[in-house]
């Protein structure tokens, strides 16, 4: 009953609508900068499970995850994709990248990695969880449904937000059966998600920091109420990171001792990743950027890698620019080319 009352309440608000017509009508080619907030994926028909018109395990509407149309891979598997990567050029001159991973649609919106896959949300047409070996190769989907906003993976399961749909799904993560389970609500929305320790996750919500567990927990608990257009988020052991309108602030895991790490423009930064010295984050101009939080003397972000910006569907423009990091990669989006790609952190 109380995720309903937050359903209409939502879903009553003048802003929320505004930004979902946006969203709706011009995700692909219209930078959505100057809204309060982050910018929203389109609401879908309802939170996790089969949406309308998908189906699970095989094909629903005859397209691959990179959108060719030539049919799809099943559930959890590699797609035969050969790991070897697929451009060993360096876009930028350098050793460092980017460097092709995969293929991918015209939308992508979270990233998530574990072990030796790379996973993304697949917005648009074949829309899904997907999944590619992060040494190269074909892409494969891990559950269908037209309602993910992020993706975060463990060893057992994949576990997906739903944005507008304000829920955190799961799924076990090689399961090829088109069955999910809700986890938790969140706080007006479930945007950007985090994996912590023991049994957390982590959630940007409306403003919000939130925690639920990974099991069915019902509801999640706010733990950093007042972030005003928060978004991306990650942990590092018993550290949060977050961006929100015009900064990244770090806090406790436990909701207390916040402060900001970092100082940019409105909306400069929107999903982000963490190691144990840096936040990485996908800058507009397309530039993948880092900042210390181990360094007292780290004020501006250093770049890591240079990517070729597209204003109308790149360069952190789009509803989602997201990144992952391993020990060795930073992993992002390149929308304009339709490709998951990778640099080296240093």
């Amino acid at each position: 009953m109380v995720r309903e009352l937050l359903r209409r309440i939502h879903a009553s608000s003048p802003l929320t609508a505004t930004i979902a017509a946006l969203a709706a009508g011009c995700l692909l080619t219209t930078s959505l900068d100057g809204l309060e907030g982050p910018p929203l994926p389109p609401a879908g028909a309802g939170g996790g499970g089969a949406g309308a018109g998908e189906t699970e395990g095989g094909t629903n509407d005859g397209s691959t995850p990179d959108g060719s149309g030539s049919g799809g891979a099943a559930g959890g598997s590699d797609g035969g994709g050969a790991d070897a990567p697929l451009d060993s050029g360096a876009a930028d001159g350098g050793s460092k990248g980017p460097f092709t991973v995969a293929p991918t649609g015209a939308l992508v919106l979270g990233i998530a990695e574990h072990g030796g896959e790379i996973f993304w949300v697949q917005g648009g047409t074949g829309a899904g969880i997907v999944r590619a070996s992060k040494l190269g190769g074909g892409a494969s989907y891990v559950h269908r449904t037209a309602d993910a906003f992020d993706v975060v993976v463990d060893d057992n399961d994949v576990y997906w937000s739903t944005g507008n749909g304000n829920e955190v799904y799961k799924k076990p993560r090689d399961s090829d059966a088109a069955v999910s389970e809700l986890v938790f609500s969140g706080a007006g929305q479930t945007l950007y998600l985090a994996a912590g320790s023991g049994p957390r996750l982590y959630v940007t919500g409306r403003d919000t920091v939130a925690v639920g567990v990974r099991a069915d927990a019902g509801t999640s608990d706010v733990l950093y109420p007042f972030q005003i257009g928060a978004a991306g988020i990650a942990v590092n052991g018993e550290d949060l990171f977050w961006s929100v309108e015009t900064s990244i602030v770090r806090g406790r895991d436990d909701g207390t001792m916040m402060h900001v790490i970092y100082r940019g423009a409105p909306g400069e930064v929107r999903g982000i990743a963490t190691d144990e010295q840096d936040v990485y984050w996908k800058a507009k101009d397309g530039t993948i950027q880092a900042i210390s939080y181990t360094d007292p003397g780290a004020l501006l972000p250093r770049d890591v890698c240079h990517v070729d910006p597209d204003t109308n569907t790149d360069g952190g423009q789009r509803a989602a620019a997201d990144v992952a990091v391993d020990g060795q990669w930073v992993y992002f989006a390149e929308p304009a080319k339709r490709t998951i790609s990778k640099c080296l952190k240093r």
